[in-house]
């Protein structure tokens, strides 16, 4: 009988597309999800698992994470977390889910390669939410200055949000992920049609891990980043996801 191959489930993200409320659903629920669905979640060492992105940088771009963890780059900080990381990804689990929006950041091949080779032992499927871009940009510019970011000219910056930003890119990103992993292994969520049916990501994201979405745990409700996320649930929001799907 062939062995069914281990899986690791990447949900890269985007950033402000729910990702912190689906980490914190993964969390609160994590025993129910491993009994019923055969699921681990990666227990990360920094918040939003960030160390992982941090691993496969090249430094080529800089990210507001660097910043926090100034020695990211010293071989010191580099083995401790890859010996964290390898501990779980060639661990017994059938499923494994990480979580990281950070790993949108990433996108050169060098990048996608230490991170590939992070996961040798798993079959991998790359799950990606996103959002319209120019409401995606402002509502990172918001998360960007409340945090403290002074927002940059720089076409390079993280904090560059303008309608060229880089960070918007979604067909440079779908790009380094296909390459790397297969065309197949890579499955975009639709933010705004998830909003707009389930007022959450949570369903869109778990069709892609598990075989039904029926009986999974309650998901209503769930949000982290509240005061910023129900404002999104609001009328003036879904009139706007509403006049796009339409347009489509």
């Amino acid at each position: 009988m062939d062995q069914v191959p281990r899986r690791a489930i990447l949900h890269i993200g985007t950033h402000k597309t729910g990702t912190t409320s689906f980490q914190h659903w993964l969390r609160i629920h994590h025993e129910r999800l491993a009994l019923e669905h055969g699921i681990d979640i990666y227990e990360g060492l920094f918040q939003n698992n960030r160390e992982i992105a941090l691993l496969c940088a090249d430094g080529s771009k800089q990210y507001p994470t660097m910043r926090r963890i100034p020695e990211w780059s010293t071989e010191h900080w580099q083995g401790h977390v890859a010996q964290h990381v390898l501990s779980q990804v060639e661990g017994p689990a059938e499923t494994l889910v990480i979580a990281s929006e950070t790993l949108s950041f990433l996108r050169n091949p060098a990048e996608l390669s230490a991170l590939a080779k992070l996961l040798t032992t798993r079959e991998v499927t790359v799950v990606v939410t996103l959002r319209e871009r120019s409401d995606y940009l402002r509502s990172w510019a918001e998360h960007l200055t409340r945090d403290g970011f002074t927002l940059s000219d720089d076409p390079n910056s993280f904090a560059y949000v303008q309608p060229d930003s880089w960070l918007a890119d979604y067909d440079s990103l779908l790009a380094a992920y296909r390459n790397q992993f297969g065309q197949e292994s890579v499955r975009v969520v639709d933010y705004e049609a998830e909003i707009l049916a389930h007022t959450s990501v949570i369903p869109g994201i778990m069709k892609h891990i598990v075989a039904t979405t029926d009986n999974l745990p309650e998901w209503h409700g769930v949000f982290k980043n509240s005061s910023k996320q129900f404002s999104e649930m609001q009328k003036p929001f879904l009139q706007r996801v509403i006049h796009r799907l339409t347009r489509r």
